[in-house]
C-alpha cells in the first residue's frame, strides 16, 4: 500500500503536524509505503505537489484539509486528477470547514473523532462517498515520574480566546452576515444548553419556531430567503462563534469553580492573563507549549482536569493522553463513546451541576485510590487507545475503501 500524507493546515501547539508524524511512523512501521508533503505556511506554495500527478496511491490523507481548494491550470480540482481516496481527518466540529466538506471531489471521504460530528457531515455533505470515526490516539511521554512523586496541583492545558463581546467579534469578523444572521447568533448563544445537545440541534429547533418548517426542503427555503444562505450547513458555520463562545466560557468557568474551592492548578496555555484566574493565589499561570513537549508536562502530575470540547460521543486526545501518562483524569467528557469507560473506574467524571461536590471528594480520596483509577486508565489506552492501535483502525478504513 501507498499513501500521501499531505499536512496543509497547522493547528495549535502545532498538534496537526503531530498527530500526522505519529500516523506516518506507525503507517511505516506496518509496512506502508508513506510520501509526506508539508505545505505549512499564509502564503504557501503548492506546487510541488504536482510532480505526484499520475503517481499511483491508495490514499491522500490530509487533517482540517485546505486539499480540496485546490485547483490546476485547466480549473479541474487537483484532487480529482491525482484520483487516490482522499481522506480528510476533520478535528474539530465540521462547521469550522464547511468550505472544505463541500467540494464535488469524486474520491472524497471524511474522518470525524466524535460519532455527532460524523453523523452531522453524512448528513448534511452529500458529496462524502462515506464518514469514518476514529479519535485521535493518546501519547506517553518517554519517562514519567511514579504517582507518589508527582506533583499535587490540578494540571490544566488549554488556551482561552474569547472576545469581551460577542457582538462585537461577530460584527468584525463576520461583517457580510445579513442582520436576520446577526439576530440569530444571537438567540443561539442565549438559549443553547451546551451541555445537553449539540450545538446543530439547538439550531434546529430555533429554525423550527421561526420557520414552522418540518421539512427539509422547508428549513432549506427558510434559510435562502430569510439568512441568504445555501442551507444549513452554511449557515451554522456563520454560528462558529457562538461554539467558541460556549466553549471558552466553560472552561473558565469550571477553572474558577477549581481556583475558588482552594483547589492549587497549574494552567498552560495562552490568553488566561486576561482573566480573573491571575487574582487567584492558588493558580499559576504558564505559556503553552508544543504538543510534543506537553506529555512530558502530564507526567509529573498526579491530577489532569479536562473540559471537553463540546463533545457528545467522542473522545479528545487530552483524555487518553492523560491516561497514557498515568495521570487521574477529571474530565466532563459523557462516556457513551467506550462502554469499558467508567467513572470512578478509569476516569473521574463531574458536569456543571455536581463539579463542586466531585473536587470536594477528590480532595478526601486517599492517593492509592487515585492512583488506582489513573493505573486503570492507562491500562484501557494500553489495550485500545495507542498510536500502533489507531494506525491498525485506519488501515482497516483505508483498505476498506481501496
Amino acid at each position: 500500500m501507498k499513501v500521501l500524507i499531505a499536512s496543509t493546515r497547522e493547528l495549535c501547539y502545532f498538534s496537526g503536524t503531530f498527530f500526522l508524524n505519529r500516523i506516518q511512523e506507525e503507517l511505516e512501521t506496518a509496512g506502508v509505503e508513506v510520501v509526506r508533503l508539508d505545505f505549512t505556511g499564509n502564503e504557501t506554495d503548492f506546487s510541488d505537489l504536482e510532480e505526484y500527478i499520475g503517481q499511483q496511491f491508495d490514499a491522500i490523507i490530509d487533517i482540517n484539509s485546505k486539499l480540496p481548494y485546490l485547483i490546476d491550470e485547466n480549473n479541474h480540482r487537483i484532487l480529482d486528477v491525482m484520483e487516490a481516496p482522499f481522506f480528510n481527518y476533520i478535528l474539530d466540529h465540521p462547521l469550522y470547514h464547511h468550505g472544505g466538506l463541500s467540494f464535488p471531489i469524486k474520491n472524497y471521504y471524511a474522518i470525524g473523532i466524535d460519532s455527532y460530528h460524523c453523523s452531522y457531515m453524512k448528513a448534511h455533505y452529500d458529496n462524502l462517498k462515506e464518514v469514518f470515526c476514529l479519535p485521535m490516539a493518546g501519547t506517553k511521554a518517554f519517562q514519567t515520574k511514579a504517582f507518589p512523586e508527582r506533583k499535587k496541583e490540578y494540571l490544566f492545558m488549554g488556551t482561552y480566546l474569547q472576545d469581551d463581546s460577542l457582538t462585537h467579534k461577530i460584527r468584525s469578523l463576520r461583517n457580510e452576515i445579513n442582520n436576520a444572521t446577526y439576530q440569530l447568533a444571537l438567540e443561539l448563544d442565549a438559549s443553547w444548553n451546551e451541555e445537553k445537545e449539540p450545538m446543530e440541534e439547538a439550531l434546529e429547533k430555533i429554525l423550527l419556531s421561526y420557520s414552522g418548517g418540518r421539512t427539509a426542503d422547508e428549513i432549506r427555503e427558510y434559510i435562502q430567503d430569510v439568512y441568504e444562505l445555501s442551507g444549513f450547513s452554511e449557515l451554522l458555520n456563520h454560528m462558529f462563534l457562538v461554539d467558541q463562545k460556549k466553549r471558552n466560557e466553560r472552561r473558565l468557568e469550571f477553572l474558577q469553580v477549581l481556583a475558588k474551592q482552594g483547589e492549587k492548578i497549574d494552567v498552560y496555555g495562552e490568553g488566561w492573563k486576561k482573566t480573573n484566574l491571575t487574582s487567584f493565589s492558588n493558580v499559576t499561570l504558564k505559556p503553552g507549549c508544543e504538543m510534543g513537549h506537553s506529555f512530558h508536562i502530564m507526567g509529573e502530575y498526579q491530577k489532569i482536569f479536562d473540559v471537553n470540547p463540546l463533545f457528545f460521543k467522542g473522545f479528545h486526545d487530552r483524555v487518553l493522553s492523560a491516561m497514557a501518562n498515568g495521570c487521574l483524569c477529571v474530565s466532563d467528557m459523557p462516556l457513551e463513546f467506550d462502554k469499558e469507560l467508567v467513572k470512578g473506574e478509569n476516569i473521574v467524571t463531574y458536569k456543571r451541576k455536581n463539579i463542586g461536590r466531585v473536587i470536594e471528594e477528590l480532595a478526601e480520596c486517599p492517593e492509592d485510590e487515585m492512583a488506582q483509577i489513573a493505573d486503570a486508565g492507562h491500562r484501557l489506552w494500553g489495550q485500545k487507545y495507542t498510536w500502533k492501535e489507531h494506525a491498525g483502525k485506519l488501515l482497516e478504513i483505508l483498505r476498506s475503501v481501496t
